[in-house]
């Protein structure tokens, strides 16, 4: 695009497809928009600024209470940038139009004119407007980008957030009339089974859009939306994962991560972010935790019983003891049900449980050495490597 006059023939023909609005800036001045229409509705500069003299060729920002913008940096004009917005991904609520009054210094008497305005833009989220701004990125300027560049997580990510003062949040909202077509069953299927089977690895050929992954209204503001919806996922997911084998401890545990986690999170970005893992993770953690099968009612109460008490000084006796057999029958009975030692597996449990910390929590190497009763932090390092072909702390690096 050579100049900024086809540029111009260009927003006029795709605006219609789309019915996001467009506004090409120079500097800080709006020199045209689609829709036609007057200074009021234009973006409001205490969110677009930073926008419009970044050096990325498409970004974008967030309100506090989720409304989206987002810019394309264009080759020209010189200093030039499509500015797309406000999106939602949920129908806007009288609490969030107030908002947008009081940003837009929208009078008393243009109120009606300006949700006129509001109600023709598609609600959308934030991955499906950066994937319309990578369209027109390509046919403007013949680059390609991908979304992961564009969402890369900020190092400071969500697998470092504490737990320890995390509080829930308990809120009312009313309930809207979800106007979009549920059609999540199928690809909420295909999640499940990945989930249940441990393929994490299949959730890199799953592609989420808002039309094959909707899980309708849930809440009254964008940010609300979003948490409800990884609620909802988390939930769906942390019984699959039981369905899969995972013990119940684990996966509560996990559960009850994401879904503190999220409450915790005030970013659009970032609850897009810890919505993208929640399957995943679940299915890596049944790939992980192997439980062993079997219909034998004494050995599984010996593997919860095992799972359940990593954290102590696990003997071959104790765990006899606990189903009511001696050390030597148990032994050799377990060990030929399910082909390796008791021993062996309670070592694999606390491993597994180690590197549950050294992914989603902040103790030191040493506190969790010591916390799965290992005789020193050398005896958990050289074990943990001799299982996985790696040092506990290699593990955590890569991880995060």
């Amino acid at each position: 695009m050579r100049d900024s006059y086809n540029l111009i023939d260009f927003i006029k023909m795709y605006y219609p497809d789309s019915n996001i609005p467009m506004y090409l800036f120079v500097g800080e001045k709006c020199t045209f928009c689609m829709p036609e229409q007057g200074e009021l509705t234009h973006p409001p500069m205490k969110y677009i600024e930073n926008l419009l003299y970044s050096k990325k060729r498409i970004s974008y920002c967030t309100t506090k209470y989720g409304i989206i913008f987002c810019a394309l940096r264009v080759d020209y004009p010189e200093n030039g940038q499509l500015v797309f917005g406000p999106i939602t991904n949920i129908p806007y609520t009288e609490s969030d139009l107030q908002k947008l009054y009081k940003d837009y210094t929208v009078p008393n008497s243009d109120r009606e004119d300006f949700n006129s305005f509001l109600h023709q833009i598609p609600c959308l989220s934030l991955n499906s407007l950066l994937k319309k701004c990578l369209f027109l990125n390509y046919c403007l300027h013949e680059e390609v980008m991908t979304l992961e560049e564009l969402t890369k997580s900020e190092p400071e990510s969500f697998l470092q957030i504490s737990l320890t003062d995390a509080s829930l949040l308990e809120e009312t909202y009313q309930t809207k009339e979800n106007e979009q077509h549920n059609q999540t069953y199928a690809i909420e299927e295909q999640i499940l089974k990945l989930v249940r089977t441990g393929n994490y690895k299949g959730f890199n050929n799953i592609e989420f859009s808002d039309s094959n992954y909707h899980l309708g209204v849930t809440g009254s503001t964008a940010l609300r939306q979003l948490r409800n919806d990884i609620i909802i996922t988390t939930t769906i997911c942390t019984r699959a994962a039981i369905e899969g084998g995972l013990d119940y401890d684990s996966a509560y545990q996990l559960s009850d991560y994401f879904i503190q986690s999220s409450e915790r999170l005030s970013s659009i970005e970032r609850l897009y972010d810890l919505l993208s893992k929640v399957g995943y993770s679940f299915a890596e953690k049944v790939a992980n935790s192997k439980t062993p099968v079997s219909t034998d009612g004494c050995i599984q109460k010996a593997i919860r019983y095992i799972q359940q008490n990593t954290n102590q000084h696990l003997t071959v006796g104790d765990v006899a003891s606990y189903v009511g057999f001696s050390k030597s029958y148990f032994s050799a009975y377990f060990k030929k049900t399910l082909g390796f030692s008791v021993s062996a597996f309670i070592l694999r449990c606390k491993l597994e449980e180690g590197k549950e910390l050294l992914q989603y929590t902040n103790k030191s190497i040493s506190t969790i050495s010591t916390s799965l009763c290992f005789s020193s932090q050398s005896h958990f390092h050289t074990a943990f490597k001799k299982q996985y072909g790696i040092t506990p702390s290699e593990y955590r690096r890569l991880q995060n």
